[in-house]
């Protein structure tokens, strides 16, 4: 899919959207996450379409890598959530976009992200469907997951002086705990 083809999918489905360019991929990759690993980042230019979220923090981003003479779709991110569709089927990239979208948009995905601060890292990340009842990235599997989250630091942690950071974010809130 071509960056054309995707204002023209996201205008006929009446989702708004802006552009930001990019001078490169690691440029790209800074903007949209707080550690990137950039080794593997390409020289090319990129274009982001942004729909901006309620939440204020973390949009919705497909990134669009520069190829000959256009801008072909490269990535669907939620904030830091990168949604890995590099081998998904161009028929129904169209539709797979849309589909993720609209989940964001109603509030059925929350994100969970960790990085360890001290170290400048990303450690982990997890998308739960709230829609489910799956005990691992369903509304029980974020229960739990939130349970974990704030619980006491423990002594191991302590003593290594560990620092994690945890952004929890669906399209309506933000939040983010530190310890």
């Amino acid at each position: 899919m071509t960056l054309d083809e995707a204002k023209v999918l996201l205008s006929k489905n009446k989702i708004p959207f802006e552009l930001q360019e990019f001078n490169h991929e690691a440029e790209y990759w800074h903007h949209a996450t707080l550690f990137p690993y950039t080794k593997n980042a390409r020289p090319c230019k990129v274009v982001a379409m942004v729909i901006k979220s309620k939440n204020g923090k973390k949009d919705i981003e497909l990134q669009f890598n520069a190829a000959g003479d256009a801008f072909r779709f490269e990535e669907l991110r939620f904030g830091d959530f990168c949604y890995e569709l590099f081998d998904c089927n161009e028929v129904t990239l169209a539709d797979d976009l849309i589909r993720n979208i609209s989940e964001i948009q109603k509030g059925h995905l929350i994100v969970i992200v960790l990085n360890e601060i001290r170290k400048k890292r990303w450690l982990a990340d997890a998308c739960f469907d709230r829609s489910n009842d799956d005990d691992t990235f369903g509304a029980p599997g974020f229960q739990k997951a939130l349970q974990q989250i704030k619980k006491p630091k423990g002594l191991f942690s302590k003593l290594l002086g560990a620092q994690k950071q945890y952004e929890i974010y669906d399209w309506n809130t933000y939040q983010r705990i530190v310890k």
